[in-house]
């Protein structure tokens, strides 16, 4: 009767409250994929367009942070005479030339020295050695070798195109030269086997570059110049370089690469 006047409960001790269930963590998103030689020459052509029509892109640069693999086709046409504005392969052109007794071919690359500045006007602050590469037939976004090998007949011998596309190795002020890709020229040799002499490579070499886009101190990775209203405008990527290699054009092996730094 106690208990009943004094409205005792005997439903026993309360059951503690169930945990709510912990919210999972989103899952890291999957990292960008390396641009290539079609998406590096789409980002340079939409800069170009932008500075042709006067337009300052705004807000961060997607593309300061991008992994890259450049590839460049070269050697396409054999070891013919220079033709008036034919690139040189001591100014950041890659190049090949055959031995006089035709037993071996050396591939070279010696970068361009674009510390002073380059196409796309004068050096930014806060860089020092930048070491240049030409972009070879920027209207082509394939890796490999044009589908024609010789000229039309009866065609003109006319200078090339001037070189409106270039891919420049960036290295900040004071940071440590050791090993660095600027400080180097690139060679290998393919040489013959047994008796018969070097064979003529039928796709040419590639040379490629991989490494990370950079932005100069406003923050955008590609620099364009305009040099007059009837040309397309002068433009460098900013990268840090951290392979460079020769390739087979025809098999895609690698015959020689280099880690620099």
């Amino acid at each position: 009767m106690g208990c009943i006047a004094a409205g005792c409960d005997r439903s026993g001790p309360a059951e503690p409250a169930s945990p709510e269930p912990a919210t999972p963590a989103p899952a890291p998103a999957p990292p960008s994929p390396a641009l290539d030689r079609a998406a590096i020459l789409s980002a340079i052509d939409a800069a170009a367009s932008d500075a042709a029509a006067g337009i300052a892109p705004a807000g961060p640069d997607a593309l300061a942070g991008r992994t890259f693999t450049l590839k460049m086709a070269f050697g396409c046409f054999g070891p013919e005479p220079g033709l008036p504005g034919a690139p040189s392969t001591t100014d950041g052109a890659p190049g090949w030339v055959a031995s006089a007794d035709g037993r071996s071919i050396r591939l070279t690359l010696s970068l361009a020295d674009w510390t002073g500045g380059d196409v796309s006007g004068p050096p930014p602050d806060g860089f020092e050695a930048l070491s240049g590469v030409w972009i070879n037939q920027p209207w082509m976004r394939s890796e490999a070798c044009p589908a024609r090998t010789i000229r039309t007949p009866g065609a003109p011998a006319v200078p090339l195109p001037a070189r409106v596309a270039g891919l420049v190795m960036v290295r900040p002020a004071g940071a440590s030269r050791l090993g660095r890709s600027g400080d180097r020229d690139f060679t290998y040799v393919v040489r013959a086997e047994g008796e018969q002499p070097v064979a003529t490579p039928a796709q040419g070499y590639r040379l490629v570059l991989e490494g990370r886009l950079t932005g100069w101190a406003d923050g955008r990775v590609i620099r364009c110049r305009v040099i007059a209203p009837d040309r397309p405008p002068a433009c460098v990527v900013g990268a840090t370089v951290d392979r460079i290699a020769f390739e087979d054009g025809a098999t895609g092996s690698v015959l020689s690469e280099w880690r620099p730094g």
